[in-house]
């Protein structure tokens, strides 16, 4: 059965949005303060960054345009490498989102929208706490199963509310701050003794970090009708809006705390809005926290389903995955399993989840440099010129390196998931 195609522009539009916006933009910031010498290099690395997400986000278009099929980035391997190759790599890939990657986020996700719900109502036990991160996987797995038009009405809902909560710290930033003092500022005092090269590289990974997740809207390409108008407008849309709340945000916490109160600060957005409008104003930036983390448990929940049925219907998983309701157009027993296994996930610890998806990031990055090489190898670019994918490589292959410098131990531990992904695929293809 062919997937349903009943989402357009807005919903592709509200995929990215709520995949990019989830929790890092409330804390990210301080890290990047702490990393680097001035406000100028705070607001230059987001703008740095920005251009990435958009060459990025580019070339997810041309290759969406390309493909467009249920799984995204999947296809996007399998295809654009062709042969056995491309089997192992889109395997691998599959693999590492399904096992890991994507139930950890959502284990994480659901962990930190509890926690927040917790300060606004007050303490409870840890095994309520537990049952309240299983219970909000559960609903948006109920509420995903019950077809696509539904899943994409909340999807757009949620988009438009992470969007004003980032604008309505944008406006406290300007209408109590001092934004015109802002690169006047003195450096932070923070700043480790190292060079220009070093500020780059360790700053861009927490910006990195914060404008990932883009690539969300090409695992429903398969579910977008007139695909070659309404994914490219989309994600450039989509990504467009992004960059320019993420930049006025940063400035508003530049504003409010200055470079070094920002550098100092745990949660960057409670204390801002703290600032300038007390310290009961904490839990209005609790139930923003939570309702970005809604965004983008929904935003999982919605599109990486579809890469599981992929890899069913290649029969590089259990035929059980590849059926869709017919009813609904979902593959509910993929959303299922996604579910139970972010649960699992929950059970495990959230802080042991933390540690493996950090250290999952140098695989990660190896995979969205594979995707540069695919659209490089194939020259297909109406929208996205060469030298976009050139950048999005480049970055990539610096946050790969990044990695590789930063964390080696658990870098380590992302190429040995890898390599046991490597001997399943091994034997699944024996099997």
């Amino acid at each position: 059965m062919t997937p349903e195609r009943p989402l357009g522009s807005s919903h592709v539009a509200a995929v990215v949005i709520g995949a990019i916006i989830g929790v890092g933009i409330f804390f990210t910031p301080a890290t990047l303060a702490r990393a680097v010498p001035s406000p100028g290099w705070v607001l230059g690395l987001w703008v740095l960054g920005g251009i990435a997400c958009i060459a990025g986000a580019l070339v997810f278009v041309d290759l969406s345009v390309r493909w467009p099929r249920a799984g995204g980035l999947y296809v996007f391997l399998r295809e654009g490498f062709g042969g056995r190759p491309g089997q192992a790599l889109s395997f691998l890939y599959g693999w590492l989102q399904l096992l890991v990657v994507q139930p950890g986020a959502m284990a994480v996700i659901a962990v930190v929208l509890v926690d927040h719900i917790i300060y606004l109502t007050g303490p409870v036990s840890p095994a309520l706490r537990v049952g309240g991160a299983c219970a909000a996987i559960a609903v948006f797995t109920a509420a995903n199963m019950l077809g696509l038009r539904t899943s994409g009405r909340i999807q757009v809902g949620m988009a438009a509310l992470k969007l004003g909560a980032l604008a309505l710290l944008i406006v406290v930033g300007i209408g109590w701050g001092h934004g015109a003092q802002v690169l006047a500022q003195p450096a932070t005092t923070q700043l480790p003794a190292t060079g220009w090269s070093s500020w780059l590289l360790f700053g861009m990974i927490p910006v990195l970090f914060t404008f990932g997740g883009a690539y969300h809207a090409t695992f429903v390409g398969g579910a977008v009708r007139d695909p070659e108008r309404s994914i490219p407008r989309g994600i450039v849309g989509g990504v467009a809006a992004v960059v320019v709340a993420y930049l006025g945000v940063n400035v508003a916490y530049l504003a409010l705390l200055g470079q070094q109160g920002l550098a100092a600060s745990t949660s960057p957005a409670a204390d801002a809005v703290g600032v300038a409008l007390g310290a009961s104003a904490g839990k209005v930036v609790a139930a923003a926290i939570v309702v970005s983390a809604a965004g983008i448990l929904n935003t999982v929940t919605l599109g990486f389903p579809f890469v599981v049925y992929a890899m069913a219907r290649d029969g590089a998983f259990f035929s059980f995955a590849g059926k869709l309701d017919p009813r609904t157009g979902r593959p509910t027993l993929a959303v299922a399993l996604q579910g139970a296994l972010a649960c699992v996930a929950v059970l495990v610890g959230s802080a042991r989840i933390d540690v493996l998806l950090t250290g999952i990031a140098f695989a990660d990055a190896t995979f969205q440099a594979a995707i540069a090489i695919v659209h490089i190898r194939r020259r297909a670019s109406r929208v996205a010129p060469a030298a976009a994918a050139w950048t999005f490589l480049a970055i990539e292959v610096g946050i790969a390196v990044g990695c590789l410098v930063r964390a080696p131990a658990q870098s380590g531990y992302g190429a040995s998931v890898l390599a046991l992904g490597a001997v399943a695929w091994l034997a699944w293809r024996r099997s």
